[in-house]
């Protein structure tokens, strides 16, 4: 085959992959922040065929294993409850649960049975850096499971996949709004 058959039909085949992951919907980032309002990692939500990849990276906490979740509200504002205590990012409301289940389990089981926002914890190193890359059915990017327009939380301890509301969690250490990109 004739060089310039070869790139016409690369050019074919990318503008029928770039159709196809427009079907698919929008793409989504969240800037995470700290406690005191300063940028400290990112998150990029992309869809796919196998659901929506989902990378973090973030800085500034300590080592370990932290959990992650998408919370219900678009928001990383505190909040002050009636008795004067404040909880950092509580602007961020509950976990997300679009199949209303009100269970709190792992990233795997399926919204019916557990949060939609149950997502894999993150692994930070020494250094105070982590990253996270993974692909989950639990939040989409359109339709009833949509992560865009809510916040994703990552927390000070790992997650038990358990208990009642939040794994055992502990404080929100970093809180980012998804918002659609195009």
């Amino acid at each position: 085959m004739p060089r310039p058959a070869l790139s016409v039909l690369a050019l074919s085949i990318g503008a029928l992959l770039t159709g196809c992951a427009a079907l698919l919907g929008p793409n989504a980032r969240a800037d995470l922040l700290d406690p005191a309002g300063a940028n400290a990692g990112s998150v990029t939500l992309t869809p796919t065929l196998a659901g929506t990849q989902v990378s973090v990276r973030v800085s500034g906490l300590t080592p370990g294993q932290h959990a992650m979740h998408v919370h219900v509200n678009p928001s990383c504002t505190n909040t002050t409850d009636a008795a004067g205590v404040v909880t950092v990012f509580g602007g961020a409301g509950g976990h997300f649960d679009p199949g209303g289940s009100n269970n709190h389990d792992a990233p795997t089981t399926d919204n019916a049975r557990g949060h939609g926002g149950d997502l894999p914890m993150i692994t930070v190193g020494a250094d105070g850096t982590g990253s996270a890359d993974f692909t989950t059915s639990k939040i989409s990017l359109t339709g009833a499971n949509s992560a865009i327009g809510r916040s994703l939380i990552i927390h000070a301890n790992p997650d038990d996949y358990a208990t009642d509301p939040s794994g055992n969690s502990g404080a929100r250490e970093r809180c980012g709004v998804i918002t659609a990109v195009q």
